[in-house]
């Protein structure tokens, strides 16, 4: 493992960027495409595309800049913090952890308030009922420090180093700065390695509540190919599927999830190039949630589309795990299929 890579998702994952706040993330992917990308540009909800010009098809493969957190709704009178959620996040995720409130004064630590009541019966809370504690004893001190109905919420990153080789990563928000981090790598191999198709990475805006950026960065984009680069549900823990996704195994191809049936033609032909390659891989169809491949398969006459995803335990928590090798051979994955998505191939693909 390379020490500068691992301090490059550290420092992705660490940043604080919920549904709707990801100004951090979107301003830190910029800077690392100015100088890579021939154009960068933003379309109105926020999203980031960077785009390495070429003559031949124009490819798209993005992942999602925001996680999911909170927002502030309302201060007691003791000075404790109710929380509505900005995106699906887990409640077990949530019980006694650290948080940060993001005020226009500054960065303000929380902790999930945890009281005999709230567990009462052996029941876990309704996640509405849930507060956050501030160290505060009345409303008046919560609003000096800056806090706010609105503010965003976003769990403390604590990324971690895991396992004998120290290759198994842990911190929040791998869903989805992998996908951005991934995004960025493969233009710089195109742009090292030089090659003839259009190239279109970035991050999409607002994914979690919705898929929303995914509509109007697809749109901008005038992709003829699209791929989603996200996290899937790996299950090799004890109760997990015996069947299903595992650490370190490599790449998923998602042949659905619930908005998407990803393009079968797009599917064999990762295959094919994974094989060809080297490079492990494993196939998945996702039981719950959607991706940005829903809204990217809607786009003007339609787009087909393949959702990869790195496979992860424990998303939607503030302690999601990941392992380095699936992240390195994702980027190599979608490196090789640009690569070999020419006119011919890519027309072939849109034809029934």
């Amino acid at each position: 493992m390379d020490q500068k890579e691992l301090d490059f998702l550290k420092e992705i994952t660490d940043l604080k960027g919920t549904s709707g706040g990801e100004a951090v993330v979107r301003d830190f992917l910029r800077a690392r495409y100015e100088g890579l990308a021939d154009t960068i540009e933003t379309d109105g909800l926020g999203s980031l595309m960077a785009t390495l010009e070429g003559e031949g098809p124009r490819i798209l493969a993005v992942g999602h800049m925001d996680e999911v957190g909170f927002m502030v709704r309302a201060i007691t009178g003791d000075g404790f913090v109710k929380f509505s959620r900005c995106g699906f996040f887990f409640i077990t995720g949530v019980l006694s952890q650290h948080f940060i409130i993001q005020t226009e004064k500054g960065d303000v630590r929380a902790v999930c308030a945890l009281s005999q009541a709230s567990t009462r019966d052996g029941k876990l809370p309704d996640i509405e009922d849930l507060v956050l504690d501030i160290g505060c004893t009345s409303k008046e001190e919560a609003q000096e420090l800056g806090v706010c109905v609105g503010d965003f919420i976003v769990p403390e990153g604590h990324f971690t180093q895991m396992g004998p080789k120290g290759n198994y990563l842990v911190n929040k928000a791998w869903d989805n700065r992998i996908g951005c981090a991934v995004a960025l790598r493969v233009m710089e191999n195109l742009k090292q390695e030089g090659h003839p198709n259009t190239f279109i990475g970035g991050g999409s805006a607002q994914e979690e509540v919705g898929t929303r950026g995914a509509k109007t960065l697809g749109y901008l984009a005038k992709a003829d190919i699209g791929f989603s680069i996200d996290v899937g549900i790996a299950d090799d823990m004890p109760g997990g599927a015996k069947e299903g996704i595992s650490l370190g195994k490599g790449p998923e191809l998602c042949f659905m999830d619930s908005g998407t049936i990803s393009n079968r033609k797009l599917l064999r032909l990762a295959a094919k190039v994974a094989e060809e390659c080297g490079i492990p891989y494993q196939t998945s169809i996702m039981k719950h949630g959607g991706t940005d491949a829903e809204e990217f398969q809607h786009i003007r006459s339609g787009m087909p589309v393949l959702l990869i995803n790195v496979p992860s335990r424990y998303a939607h928590t503030p302690t999601s795990m990941i392992c380095y090798e699936d992240y390195e051979n994702t980027v190599k994955l979608v490196t090789e299929m640009v690569k070999r998505l020419d006119r011919g191939t890519v027309d072939a693909i849109k034809t029934f």
